[in-house]
């Protein structure tokens, strides 16, 4: 009996230490697989050095260091006393209407002897050479008032193209963020060189190199947590960009690239970070098995990304967005069309300063009579309805191109949008972490929209699960 009782008390030790080494094993596994935190750098996603496209003097520079610009801001203007002389000509030349109406009283006055030509040849009274001759001549006139209407247009367009040539003398700048250094200043000669250096902080690019050992963990898509040291608000959630497909065989590693947004520039580019990769899934929590029970297989999970999930669009109509999902189930069949009514900037009015009663607009429609600007009309509905609208531009630079050469006339004038509701149309699909199946969607989605449209997402259920 002794015996039989020392057998089962080794056989209960030996279950109950196969079971510790059990339990104990997977937390080690988790900690071994998961991606150990790595040390990264923030920088600005665009750092553009601000050039001119023609050469020319600089006349001023509206930016110093560390001034937040806009997106096409005018931050540097080049001396530009010519080309605002040949603009104001070509406008002067574009309004003028005398010799095509010239040419139309020739017409009119040719077309009322041919008639009179023709009642003399009915009596007789005249020869059929004259009847011709006068035919022919009114037929040029005719001709000549064309000829006069084509040579109107053309002084448009050399109206226009003035236009452009004065704006390339405004430098704007080509993207929203901080000014880093100017290279020039007020009266240096501009040819090749750089005026003015801007760097763009929404979103920042987080960059970091990897081991190579990591390979085929870290996609598109996946989200981690960045600390950059400067206190309780330094911690920030950044999501993976790009992966370098191709590793660097001397060390080992391969870049990647996450962006992490930056709308008010509360954090700083060039910190040094360190970053920890987030897991999609997590395991759940290891149970206390008895020992008198009999152990059952444990199904293991991988605890990063499968699946990643993107979003395309927006697609400006509904026909192209169901031809891009037609193409797109080729590659997946987990993808759900959306719409949404977005209010958008159609374009953008120059209006006149509200005057205060009815005598103040005549004033003003007589001030612009006399400065030539013919181009204007009165708004007959909306809230601004009565107010003086002196042009209507697709692009905010036109608009602003017109604003400075009224101001140049004496007239002051604001630049307010223009809106309305588009419906807009998105495709989110769901893709394993094959590269290839990635590679197909942007050849997709790049021929029939920007690839700028082309953006990673977190999945949803309603996605995930089709």
């Amino acid at each position: 009996m002794k015996g039989k009782t020392r057998k089962s008390l080794l056989l209960a030790l030996i279950t109950n230490s196969v079971v510790s080494a059990h339990a104990n094993e997977s937390p080690r596994e988790s900690v071994d697989d998961a991606i150990p935190v790595q040390d990264c750098v923030m920088q600005p996603s665009e750092i553009v050095d601000v050039g001119s496209a023609i050469p020319g003097v600089v006349e001023a520079i509206h930016v110093y260091r560390s001034d937040r610009v806009k997106k096409g801001t005018v931050i540097v203007e080049l001396e530009s006393s010519v080309e605002r002389a040949s603009l104001e000509l070509a406008r002067i030349r574009a309004g003028m209407d005398t010799a095509i109406e010239l040419r139309q009283e020739g017409a009119r006055f040719g077309s009322l002897t041919q008639k009179r030509k023709q009642e003399l040849l009915r009596k007789s009274a005249i020869s059929q050479h004259d009847v011709d001759q006068s035919e022919t001549e009114a037929r040029i006139a005719e001709l000549q008032v064309r000829h006069e209407q084509d040579k109107k247009a053309i002084s448009e367009l050399e109206y226009h193209r003035a236009q452009m040539i004065l704006g390339q003398r405004s430098i704007r700048s080509p993207v929203s963020g901080v000014i880093m250094e100017r290279f020039k200043s007020v009266g240096e000669f501009v040819e090749n060189d750089p005026l003015v250096r801007v760097a763009q902080l929404d979103p920042l690019h987080v960059e970091v190199i990897v081991p190579v050992d990591y390979w085929g963990r870290i996609l598109p898509g996946m989200q981690a947590e960045v600390t950059t040291g400067l206190g309780v608000a330094g911690e920030y959630r950044a999501t993976v960009e790009r992966v370098d497909r191709v590793a660097d065989a001397a060390s080992g590693t391969y870049g990647v690239r996450l962006s992490l947004p930056n709308p008010d520039y509360a954090i700083p580019a060039g910190l040094r970070c360190q970053l920890s990769f987030l897991p999609q899934s997590l395991h759940e929590p290891a149970q206390i098995v008895d020992a008198t029970e009999p152990t059952l297989p444990v199904e293991v999970t991988n605890e990063y990304p499968t699946e990643v999930c993107y979003s395309v669009g927006p697609v400006k109509d509904e026909s192209t967005a169901q031809v891009l999902a037609e193409r797109l189930e080729q590659t997946t069949e987990k993808l759900r069309l959306r719409s949404a009514s977005n209010n958008v900037i159609a374009g953008y009015r120059v209006l006149a300063l509200e005057q205060p009663n009815s005598q103040g607009t005549k004033r003003l429609l007589s001030l612009l009579d006399k400065a030539g600007i013919n181009d204007r009309f009165v708004l007959a509905q909306g809230e601004n309805k009565g107010r003086l609208a002196l042009g209507y531009f697709r692009t905010r630079a036109f608009a602003d191109q017109r604003q400075e050469g009224l101001a140049l006339k004496g007239f002051e004038t604001e630049i307010l949008p223009h809106t309305k509701d588009v419906d807009q149309y998105w495709l989110d699909v769901a893709l394993t972490g094959e590269p290839d199946l990635f590679d197909q969607l942007e050849s997709i989605t790049a021929s029939l929209v920007s690839p700028a449209a082309f953006k990673p997402m977190a999945c949803y259920p309603e996605l995930a699960n089709r």
